[in-house]
């Protein structure tokens, strides 16, 4: 089972506060023709709103070098994009980031390029604030 980061659980309390359910954590995709060349990816939660929509949501830190961990958090979600749209599953998939992270990295010039200009589309973010344990914003809005 993969590991899950240190806000893994301040993001499911801050998503149950706005009425959220988490439906699966370590939502699993499978890609691959046969037993031999099967990948398994594992998207932190599949949560449902209290409408009914389900989305996916991968949970990200850049507490270490941010400029290395925005890298990772963009192809780590091109990845699981790619992979969801090979399986015809168009459910959509959110990047939660505490706002410090979002403030350090995606605001950022460097960024804001990464994600305005280089990305055909912006990846959506849910930014939460990990003291208060709640979704400040997201990105598009639901």
């Amino acid at each position: 089972m993969p590991a899950t980061d240190r806000n893994h659980q301040a993001v499911i309390r801050s998503l149950s506060k706005a009425g959220w359910s988490v439906l699966k954590e370590h939502y699993s995709l499978a890609v691959g023709k046969t037993a031999d060349d099967l990948r398994r990816l594992y998207i932190d939660l599949a949560v449902q709103s209290p409408k009914g929509q389900m989305i996916l949501i991968e949970i990200k830190l850049m507490d270490q070098s941010p400029v290395h961990q925005f890298m990772m958090l963009v192809g780590q979600y091109l990845v699981y994009r790619s992979a969801l749209d090979y399986l015809g599953q168009d459910m959509p998939l959110y990047v939660a980031l505490s706002d410090v992270d979002y403030n350090t990295m995606v605001e950022h010039p460097l960024g804001q390029q990464v994600m305005n200009e280089t990305l055909r589309t912006p990846i959506p973010i849910i930014i939460y604030d990990a003291a208060k344990e709640e979704i400040l914003r997201w990105i598009p809005e639901l």
